[in-house]
């Protein structure tokens, strides 16, 4: 191999590995609290300003506290009908949603100047005028005791079809008392939620009380908005459903919230005084122009919170270094991400490991081909290059790029290549030859060691076929003779196999008592690998109609092969002093199976949907069944590869369309028919015995019709 080629196959390698660690690398949590970091800085110094119009917040300020402490002589917490006169001028100006961030767990405390179940009766009276307040709620974990004696009295039902594991569920619950919970539209949840390092950045949307549901405050804000009563979830795109409103949720449940900047008046949200609410209450009464115009609320959403660093509802987010961050505000936040459809998103980890390996490539490459100076200047500039990259991302997507998994990828890549000890070509070629002799036909293994940058040491993900096999009868041959005969036996029919496998350029992988287990596609990739392994099918066809004999006896070798293609990773596994090149993943498994498979129809071959999707233009197969397979949820289709397109005859044209119109009946649950139509092409094709099969099958289900399920599916589950 010349220089050039072996310093590109080098910086490939050292490519491939440090993109995979430094994907591991990025499920640390010691990753991802520096990348949570990294996020921090990108909103505090790099977030374009924004003002989200569509919500207000009311704030129980200091001044507020002092103003109805010297006007008025009221302590917080205020008495109930200050809520009443605000719910009450929210309402005349048109807010859409009025939500309190106040627990209201125990009924108002009698004052001098207003008893306390008139303060409750005045706030209970303009919520039900209202129709769209929502009150908090606080779940509360087993160490905590609820305060509400006879909760969940809401007499407004929603419904919710989600995923349990969307839902976090709570043993116990703080509601507001009944006589609200009977005239408020919505409870909204207002639990708060930190990552490992004391900052908000995610907040479940969905919690569960018994057998309640209760959503977050902004979501129920977003529900009554919304006038919907359910929330759905759509599974292909993880979202949850509000009407037309479409939010990301991650596995866990969890909605990453897009903060707008700093929190506090001045700066993100609209913030009102509740003592300037008050006033333009007292205003509009008298009839005088308010100090707030009913402009500022108008088909808004309004949430009331405290704000006083007294009151202790200041919360740990991005931006609490800067400003301290009002509690309220961070509903108010998720609710505007809701409604203006921004949401926080991550960089595809396909595109973000293309980028990577493409920065590692031109790294590795470049520390093997130019000067020390230059190749230090080279990596320099491609480590500012994800700094770059995140910003950009983040300001004009809303997407956060791993800045940090990437960064130790490149840093690491730059370690590994001052590191590498290069193999000399004979060494190369040594190695491939002991550990690719006894799996492929000669011919590849040349191929190998003059091209040895076509093999890449260690395991790897492709996309290939794998084949099972068994021979048929094996234990009955087994107890005719003695071991030495038996032993004999298996190498001559080995030898057969060997060669049939080799011929169609797969290889053996390994040999499974009576079975092998061969792979097509690997270690030389290729896009026929479906192909190859079909070949090989009608090559051990073709053998079943041969016999060895010893001992005066014809031993058939009809071979049962299993057949599927897919994803799997190949490489050299095992430990340190033994290991073998072979093939890991479900597509194995699954080959493993569908070989076992053959039994319960009496075929010779079985293919999977996923095989038959790459051949069926150069084969000609017959579908046999739908099998449920253990582990997977839907149905799996099988084949039987029956010969090549020059190869059919009219009896086999024929043989397959009665078939196909068997099939069909049975498929309509027409089972007299179906057997009928079985039982005849039993009769004109007495070797098939997938026909007779299916006659027993369908005799079983006119009787016991439940043993086949909705999707076409008998009862057969494949372990």
């Amino acid at each position: 191999m010349s220089s050039r080629r072996k310093k590109i196959f080098t910086a490939l390698s050292v490519t491939g590995g440090c993109v995979l660690i430094a994907g591991l690398f990025s499920f640390f949590n010691l990753s991802q609290q520096w990348e949570h970091q990294v996020q921090d800085i990108l909103y505090r110094d790099f977030q374009t300003e924004q003002h989200p119009d569509e919500t207000v917040i009311i704030a129980i300020d200091q001044n507020s506290l002092n103003h109805f402490e010297k006007n008025y002589q009221t302590l917080w917490p205020f008495p109930r009908d200050i809520y009443a006169a605000v719910t009450e001028y929210l309402r005349l100006c048109g807010a859409r949603a009025i939500l309190f961030d106040v627990i209201f767990s125990s009924p108002d405390i009698d004052r001098v100047n207003i008893a306390a179940e008139a303060a409750d009766s005045a706030f209970a009276l303009q919520m039900q005028i209202a129709g769209n307040v929502i009150l908090a709620t606080q779940m509360e974990d087993s160490t905590r005791t609820a305060l509400e004696a006879q909760p969940e009295r809401y007499t407004r039902r929603f419904e919710y079809s989600v995923p349990e594991h969307l839902i976090r569920s709570y043993p116990s619950i703080t509601l507001p008392i009944a006589r609200f919970q009977n005239v408020a539209a919505h409870p909204g949840a207002v639990n708060f939620f930190t990552d490992d390092d004391g900052i908000c950045r995610q907040i479940p949307l969905l919690f569960r009380h018994k057998d309640r549901i209760y959503p977050y405050m902004a979501l129920a804000a977003v529900m009554i908005c919304e006038n919907q009563d359910s929330v759905g979830f759509d599974q292909e795109k993880g979202t949850l459903t509000v009407g037309r409103r479409r939010i990301p949720l991650d596995r866990k449940g969890f909605f990453n919230i897009y903060w707008y900047g700093a929190g506090g008046p001045g700066n993100t949200f609209h913030y009102v005084s509740i003592a300037q609410v008050i006033q333009s209450y007292i205003q509009m009464k008298s009839g005088q122009t308010p100090l707030i115009q009913p402009e500022v609320f108008k088909n808004r959403a309004v949430f009331i919170g405290a704000t006083a660093a007294g009151l202790l509802d200041l919360k740990p987010t991005p931006f609490s270094s800067l400003e301290p961050y009002p509690g309220v505000e961070v509903y108010a936040t998720i609710y505007s991400n809701i409604m203006r459809g921004e949401y926080i998103r991550f960089f595809p980890n396909l595109i973000w490991m293309v980028i990577l390996a493409g920065m590692i490539f031109l790294l590795t490459f470049a520390w093997q081909r130019v000067k020390i100076w230059q190749s230090a200047l080279i990596s320099v500039i491609i480590l500012i290059v994800p700094l770059i990259i995140a910003v950009w991302a983040f300001r004009a997507h809303c997407t956060f790029f791993p800045v940090v998994s990437t960064e130790f990828g490149l840093v690491l890549s730059v370690i590994t290549i001052l590191l590498i000890n290069y193999f000399t070509e004979g060494r190369e070629k040594k190695l491939i030859k002991k550990v690719f002799n006894r799996y492929l036909h000669p011919a590849v293994v040349d191929n190998l060691t003059k091209n040895p940058e076509k093999l890449e040491m260690g395991g790897k993900e492709i996309v290939a076929t794998v084949m099972f096999s068994d021979l048929q009868g094996f234990t009955g041959i087994s107890e005719l003779f003695t071991p030495p005969e038996i032993v004999q036996f298996l190498n001559q029919y080995f030898t057969r196999v060997e060669q049939i496998i080799f011929e169609s350029n797969g290889m053996l992988d390994k040999y499974t008592g009576d079975g092998i287990m061969a792979i097509f596609g690997a270690p030389l990739e290729t896009q026929q690998h479906a192909e190859m392994a079909c070949r090989a099918a009608l090559g051990f066809k073709k053998l079943s109609q041969f016999a060895i004999e010893t001992k005066g006896q014809k031993i058939p070798l009809i071979t049962r092969l299993g057949i599927n293609s897919g994803n799997f990773v190949v490489g050299n596994i095992g430990s340190a002093n033994r290991m073998d090149y072979t093939a890991i993943g479900d597509t194995v498994n699954l080959s493993a199976r569908l070989e076992g498979v053959n039994k319960l129809y009496g075929t010779q071959n079985i293919i999977s949907e996923s095989t038959y999707a790459f051949v069926k233009d150069q084969f000609i197969c017959r579908e046999l069944d739908y099998i449920r397979v253990k582990g997977r949820d839907k149905p799996l289709t099988i084949y039987n590869v029956v010969c090549l397109p020059e190869e059919i005859t009219p009896a086999i044209e024929d043989f397959l369309k009665r078939h196909a119109a068997a099939l069909g009946q049975y498929r309509e649950r027409a089972f007299t028919k179906a057997s009928e139509a079985f039982q005849q092409i039993s009769e004109h094709f007495p070797d098939d015995p997938v026909a007779r099969v299916f006659v027993r099958r369908c005799q079983q289900l006119l009787t016991n019709p439940e043993l086949i399920d909705e999707e076409g599916v008998f009862n057969i589950t494949v372990k």
